[in-house]
């Protein structure tokens, strides 16, 4: 560009506006900056016709700098007191600076492409803000967040754009917003999810757009400006893109490459995680106020629509980069994200869960003033009354009344009471789904005798522990079936998150069944509508009409399929009809869903009444349940699901369908003592009660407390026959008249409860790769879901994959799959089950005592509650006691703790290593692996070495002496194995 020089600019707030045959202005600018102006900037009027003529080194800084608002503007019009041209009154000020990226450890330079096309002569303004490289700039520090913090703390505004224009996703100036919230820093795992106005789960546009920003100072001096996105994003200050990603492309293949691991260079910095892109560049600042903007573009076709680890960090030379946006430094290490992810996420469950009771709240309203006229509606019914028992000190509440008639009636004496930390260990277990912490123990045990059972039951009926415990049961009961590869038979979607967030928020059970049977929201997020996928089924709704009918009705529907049932009076038409009601129109009999009859073979023993390809009209079969019900036409269903699914709603909830409340507290009572009412608990056909007047007692009060779980826990609870000692298992199988319920059954952990009390005994997580075989978000959802890090056991799924390809592995959740699957746990439930079958084998016993799990749980590693417990300057005795009550709820009997003294005594003075370092003692986790390169030799290697890292155990503590640490990993061994760990008191 003739007469233009693109050099180091000095430190100046000044304003100069060239205008060829103006020499007044340059006159005022020599005043205002000294006679050497000429020399420090441009000393004549330059005229270009295209922005194209802009030489490599100056770049439109400013964005849209208003004339009357910018602060350049406010000193030029106080130090030029000459009429400035009319061509001011339209022109846009540019800003021009020299700026430096780095890309690839090389510099180069940016290239303007936003001056506007002028084409006569240009009157240009150029507004310095403090661009030096020269002056003023401090010696780099070496530490994150010192030199280079925030001046304050505001937070980051994020606003969230969807339907928009193709090809168009980051232009925003138009695009109208659809959700606002606050981060405290440019890091993000993780967004606000979108919900319907009953606080179900939806669906974002794809793709959509997030744009964040911030108006913030920083310290005078040059920064790098590091962005790291899977995407398409761009960073831009004041208005003026400074980097920028390329969008991301969908894998349509097995066969790419496996990418290079990241590249620490012995820095602390977090690397880059695949497939992560990073650009970087480097500027001169003002310590002024700038507007920073960060667009990232979400998901697309083909893509997963999540963020990753979508960041803008900056820092100084020489420094560790962090955050921007935070006056508390996030630091760009390992240890830093993980804890800032782990708190974003924590964050936003909690904001998810406050906005979903204000999105639901006339939701709410209409449930609970349903609920009280249900309430009034059943009390005009007469109530069954409890019969009068001989033995009134037995009697804790009114269930007892019902049990005890039965066993003075049958000169049957009830168990004696458990012991207070028998009941405690059993609450926790019942309630929560682990077995308590020691701190848990001491405040039940500091509190006073005749109130702590029930102030414990109060504290367990609130914890977060008990939506946990509830999911892992109707996963079963309602066959809940995703699967991270590919569909397979049977398939649901992941309606796990929402029977969580159900239980979290306590909403009366008639309004979750119901918004189950409407199936809306979203199929891949977490909602209801998750229940209605049936993949590769050649009738889904079929499958869904038994899946309800087990879990609320008490009826099978499942031998009704293909034939009518021969053992049960339900035909194939009740099926499909019903299978019409839940699909909202007439359904046809599939070729496959019908058995055949070959002419000259065997008449078969089952009866076909409806022919392929014959059409069924949409009809509620359980008219002996429910017909023409007044309530049921006040049930506030939604208003958007298909008519016929309402109807099924309205008429499964309904008081008048008294069928559904009985099933309900029948499936609690057989949860909490071991065996129901009515057995089998998911086919009353020809069944009968053991208590029928209890049975209409807790329906009754079931209804009456707004078909509220809690209610009737609390009730059994509360009971003495569930405080009672346990009887064999034996009896679970008695007959009716037999079924007494002298005290309740015995049970042992569930799959689920075993793992999740193990980890916390242990004070370990699972540690294990991210339940995502597309952790590049390279394929769609509907092909591979990813279901997250586990937390809980109930949160894993089925990890096997019919190719048997190594690659496709994940060691570490299959370790923990491995100990549930041999617990009675299903890797795949294609059909509903209320019933495990999960009996004492050989394999149980040899997997816990000699397995992956059962070696991480014992082995003392830096990472472990009982490495800590040991290294706590203590009396042996003390490391004993706490040891049986952490592991078994309960302090060591006089000869158990001699022989663990014993053992452990010799060692025990000399235990500590001084001088040594934790060190992280799982396996990390290769996140380059996907089904992307799954038919790379690289990826097989990479997966058979996790797996032989992972059979090597957690690497043990340096901190204690090898001699001490295998003695108390042996004692560990021993109380993990015992028949008491796996037992319920």
């Amino acid at each position: 560009m003739d007469g233009l020089i693109a050099g180091d600019i000095v430190d100046t707030h000044a304003l100069i506006w060239f205008s060829e045959g103006n020499p007044a202005l340059i006159a005022n600018a020599r005043a205002v900056m000294g006679d050497d102006a000429n020399e420090r900037f441009i000393s004549h009027a330059t005229t270009w016709r295209s922005s194209r003529d802009l030489s490599e080194g100056l770049f439109r800084f400013g964005g849209q700098i208003g004339w009357q608002g910018s602060r350049a503007a406010s000193h030029c019009r106080s130090n030029f007191p000459l009429e400035l041209p009319r061509c001011c009154d339209w022109i846009e000020p540019v800003p021009l600076i020299r700026v430096r990226t780095l890309s690839q450890g090389r510099p180069r330079f940016m290239k303007s492409s936003y001056l506007p096309q002028w084409t006569s002569t240009l009157v240009v303004l150029v507004s310095f803000f403090t661009l030096s490289a020269a002056i003023g700039a401090s010696p780099a520090s070496t530490q994150g967040g010192s030199e280079a913090a925030l001046l304050s703390g505001d937070p980051v505004k994020v606003t969230v754009f969807e339907n928009l224009p193709a090809g168009k996703e980051l232009e925003l100036t138009e695009a109208p917003p659809t959700e606002e919230y606050t981060e405290r820093a440019f890091g993000f795992v993780r967004f606000p999810t979108k919900y319907s106005s009953n606080a179900l789960a939806l669906d974002r546009s794809t793709p959509f757009v997030i744009r964040a920003s911030l108006h913030q100072a920083l310290p005078a001096g040059e920064y790098h400006f590091r962005l790291r996105s899977k995407g398409a994003a761009r960073f831009l200050i004041d208005g003026q893109a400074l980097l920028t990603t390329k969008a991301q492309k969908p894998n349509a293949s097995g066969n790419d490459p496996v990418p290079p691991p990241a590249e620490r260079n012995n820095s602390t910095w977090r690397p880059v995680q695949y497939p992560h892109q990073e650009e970087l560049a480097a500027i001169q600042l003002d310590g002024e106020k700038h507007h920073f903007t960060l667009i990232a573009l979400m998901g697309s076709k083909g893509l997963v629509p999540l963020p990753g680890e979508l960041s803008l960090s900056f820092g100084r030379e020489g420094e560790v980069p962090q955050l921007l946006g935070s006056a508390d430094p996030v630091l760009l290490t390992d240890e830093a994200w993980e804890s800032y992810a782990a708190e974003q996420s924590a964050r936003h469950n909690a904001a998810d869960m406050a906005r979903r009771r204000a999105i639901s709240a006339d939701t709410t309203a209409r449930w609970q003033e349903y609920n009280h006229q249900v309430r009034d509606w059943v009390k005009k019914r007469p109530a069954p009354e409890a019969p009068k028992v001989k033995s009134q000190e037995l009697v804790f509440n009114a269930i007892d009344q019902f049990v005890l008639a039965r066993l003075e009636e049958a000169q049957v004496v009830p168990t004696p009471l458990t012991s207070d930390l028998e009941f405690f260990r059993r609450l926790s277990l019942d309630t929560v789904g682990t077995i308590p912490a020691v701190e848990d123990v001491s405040a039940f045990l500091n509190d006073p005798p005749s109130q702590r059972r029930r102030q414990a039951i109060d504290r367990f009926l609130n914890h977060s522990g008990w939506a946990d415990h509830w999911v892992s049961y109707w996963q079963d009961v309602l066959a809940e079936n995703p699967g991270i590869l590919k569909p397979d038979l049977n398939n649901s979607g992941p309606f796990r998150w929402w029977l969580h967030q159900s239980f979290t928020d306590n909403i009366p059970f008639n309004r979750l069944v119901a918004e189950l049977i409407q199936m809306e929201g979203s199929i891949f997020q977490g909602a209801p509508a998750a229940f209605k996928l049936a993949t590769l089924n050649d009738s889904p709704m079929a499958a869904k009409a038994d899946i309800l009918s087990q879990a609320f009705l008490g009826e099978k529907l499942s031998c009704a399929r293909c034939h009518d049932a021969p053992d049960h009076p339900r035909k194939q038409r009740d099926t499909f009809s019903f299978a019409a009601m839940l699909d909202g129109k007439p359904v046809k009999i599939p070729v496959s869903s019908t058995v055949p009859f070959v002419e000259g073979f065997r008449k078969p023993r089952v009866e076909v009444t409806l022919k392929p390809g014959e059409e069924i009209s949409p009809h509620w079969p359980y008219a002996e349940l429910v017909d023409a019900s007044d309530m049921a036409a006040i049930v506030p269903v939604s208003s958007t699901a298909p008519a016929t699914r309402r109807q099924v709603a309205a008429m499964m909830v309904t008081p008048e369908n008294e069928r559904f409340a009985k099933v309900l507290v029948n499936r609690l009572w057989k949860r909490y003592l071991g065996a129901g009412l009515v057995e089998p608990a998911e086919d009353w056909y020809l069944a009968k009660p053991s208590h029928p007047e209890l049975l209409e007692y807790l329906a009754r009060e079931f209804v009456v407390n707004g078909y509220d779980l809690k209610a009737i826990v609390r009730l059994i609870l509360t009971s003495r026959v569930y405080q009672q000692k346990p009887l064999p298992a034996a009896a679970a199988i008695a007959e009716p008249k037999e079924r007494l319920f002298p005290g309740p059954i015995r049970r042992h952990l569930s799959a689920e409860q075993l793992v999740d009390s193990l980890y916390r005994a242990a004070g370990k997580t699972f540690s294990c790769e991210e339940l995502n075989l597309n952790p590049a978000g390279n394929r769609p959802l509907n092909e591979f879901l990813n279901l997250g890090n586990p937390q809980r056991a109930w949160q894993f799924t089925a990890l096997m994959n019919e190719r048997d390809r190594p690659a496709l592995a994940l060691p570490i959740a299959q370790s923990i799959v491995d100990v549930l699957t041999t617990y009675g746990w299903r890797q795949s439930r294609q059909n509903p089950m209320t019933v495990r079958q999960d009996a004492p084998s050989p394999m149980q016993t040899i997997l816990l005592a000699n397995g992956i799990v059962g070696t991480r749980i014992t082995r003392l590693s830096d990472d472990s509650a009982f490495t800590e417990l040991a290294l706590e300057d203590r009396p042996l005795q003390d490391l004993v006691n706490e040891t049986f009550l952490r592991l078994l709820t309960r302090p060591p009997s006089q000869s158990e703790s001699r022989v663990a003294q014993d053992y452990l005594m010799l060692d025990y003075p000399d235990r500590k290593q001084q001088g040594a370092a934790k060190q992280k003692s799982a396996v990390a986790p290769d996140k380059r692996v996907s089904w992307a390169n799954h038919l790379s030799a690289e990826a097989t290697l990479i997966r058979m070495e996790e797996e032989r890292r992972l059979r090597m155990g957690d690497i043990p503590t340096s901190r204690l002496s090898s001699q001490f640490r295998e003695s108390y990993e042996d004692l560990l061994w021993s109380l993990v194995n015992s028949p008491e760990f796996t037992l319920i008191p």
